[in-house]
């Protein structure tokens, strides 16, 4: 039976596999990280570790929930850079984004192929539930841009949209040589600020949903 332990014992545990967590998740993968590793590392047995997640796949959603929420801080606040123009400040903001979740593995695991390993052994509520701090957050995004003087004419959603392609293709990158995406990658990633702010004329993106787990 596993050892009870005190609030204070509890909190630093629960810190340990969530820093452990994102070791070898980044490392190994969601499917090849192994919860006796993992407990062997923070020092609790592994039916301690049932007593704080009920899977692996639990603690991965939290390490990515906390890998998501620095990422998020450090977008939100390179919106108040200033720029010569709105356009110039949108593409930069956007261009830090692909930067920081390339220097990111936890997250990028998301959309690789261990998003089917993880869709079918957690519940559905807690994918949507990730999903739906997504839309939060461009909706967070697109409130502080306008607040800080970069009209952006899209909706969430639209944004979303055009993002998540983006995100999928620079996850391929280094498929096709170092640098060779770069620059066509950089010129998407201006023509979305440019589109964003009404300054680029083209179909509109209708009906268009917040993302729904697979």
């Amino acid at each position: 039976m596993p050892k009870a332990f005190t609030e204070q014992e509890k909190q630093l545990i629960r810190a340990q596999l969530l820093e452990e967590g994102g070791k070898q998740f980044a490392a190994y993968g969601l499917r090849k990280t192994n919860v006796e590793e993992l407990t062997s590392a923070v020092g609790i047995s592994k039916g301690a570790f049932y007593s704080f997640y009920e899977s692996k796949e639990a603690l991965f959603m939290d390490v990515a929930e906390e890998a998501e929420k620095q990422f998020r801080i450090q977008v939100l606040a390179a919106i108040e850079k200033p720029g010569p123009n709105p356009r110039a400040r949108l593409t930069g903001v956007l261009k830090l984004a692909f930067r920081l979740w390339k220097t990111i593995p936890v997250l990028q695991l998301f959309t690789k192929n261990e998003y089917a390993w993880l869709s079918r052994r957690i519940p559905a509520a807690a994918l949507e539930e990730h999903l739906r701090a997504d839309q939060t957050f461009f909706e967070e995004l697109l409130a502080h841009c306008r607040e800080e003087g970069i009209p952006i004419t899209i909706s969430p959603q639209e944004l979303g949209a055009l993002i998540y392609p983006l995100f999928l293709t620079s996850l391929h990158e280094d498929d096709f040589g170092a640098g060779v995406l770069t620059a066509g990658l950089d010129t998407l990633i201006e023509l979305v600020a440019a589109y964003c702010l009404g300054e680029v004329e083209t179909s509109p993106i209708s009906n268009v949903e917040p993302m729904q787990s697979e």
